[in-house]
């Protein structure tokens, strides 16, 4: 079947998939935005805040900053949400440093800041889904953002997550965590023009010549799915697939799939 599709449609992939190579990223704004920052920010900020909404593109955002860094001075470190404590977050780190981390807490923390300010490279921490992390955890970070010398910056942490990250960040209880981030960015989905370049860029990586989609069905899509970037790829991918079954040629909006959320 995949072939088949491939051949009606003259593409050399299926698009809109999960796996984009870094040169073939779409460049919106927000990435251009976020890049900047992180950019930045993984240079001289202790602490940064990238958040948006479920399938706008933190992650892919993330994984194009990290790509572009420098292995021979950064570490990048990548831990989920689920911690659900500073011991655990502490070890955690130090796993992302290749070190066997002590059992107690009491020796962790002492070997973390030991590993940090004795390490060649400069850990870069992303915390995904952060919104998800312990309270006590997250309250930690800044802690452990502390070393002898402050004029240095020996670690990065940036905290990805979804709307509710910023609310969560706004108590009381996190005012010194949130006094360290100076750089933060919400990324904003796709205008409806965003998203009509959006998917022509998706069909011409996968070296589609025509035009594919009506302009009525990008039209549609944008109104199906808000400019966010998971959603449009599921339409989109979905609607090649049913497009070669029927043999259509061009893919209007009374051809897209009914139901897609």
């Amino acid at each position: 079947m995949r072939d088949a599709i491939l051949t009606h449609y003259g593409l050399s992939h299926l698009p809109f998939g999960k796996d984009i190579a870094d040169e073939n990223i779409f460049p919106t704004e927000e990435l251009s935005r976020s890049s900047a920052m992180l950019e930045l920010g993984i240079e001289s900020e202790d602490v940064m805040l990238l958040s948006g909404p479920i399938g706008c593109g933190k992650s892919l955002i993330i994984r194009h900053g990290l790509a572009r860094i420098d292995s021979n001075r950064y570490q990048p470190i990548y831990l989920r949400g689920n911690i659900c404590g500073e011991g655990e977050l502490v070890k955690a780190l130090l796993r992302g440093m290749k070190i066997e981390p002590p059992h107690s807490l009491g020796k962790a923390k002492p070997a973390f800041f030991q590993a940090v300010e004795e390490g060649s490279r400069k850990p870069v921490v992303v915390l995904d889904d952060a919104q998800d992390v312990a309270e006590e955890a997250l309250a930690s970070i800044k802690a452990l953002t502390n070393f002898n010398s402050d004029s240095q910056n020996r670690i990065t942490f940036i905290l990805t997550g979804q709307p509710e990250l910023i609310t969560l960040l706004g108590y009381s209880h996190f005012d010194s965590l949130r006094a360290r981030i100076r750089l933060s960015h919400h990324i904003s989905p796709m205008s409806l023009e965003e998203t009509a370049s959006y998917i022509d860029h998706g069909l011409e990586v996968a070296h589609r010549k025509e035009k594919l989609f009506s302009d009525a069905a990008k039209m549609e899509i944008f109104k199906r799915t808000n400019g966010i970037a998971r959603q449009i790829n599921r339409i989109c991918y979905n609607a090649i697939v049913a497009g070669a079954i029927e043999k259509n040629t061009i893919i209007d909006s009374s051809d897209l799939p009914a139901g897609e959320l």
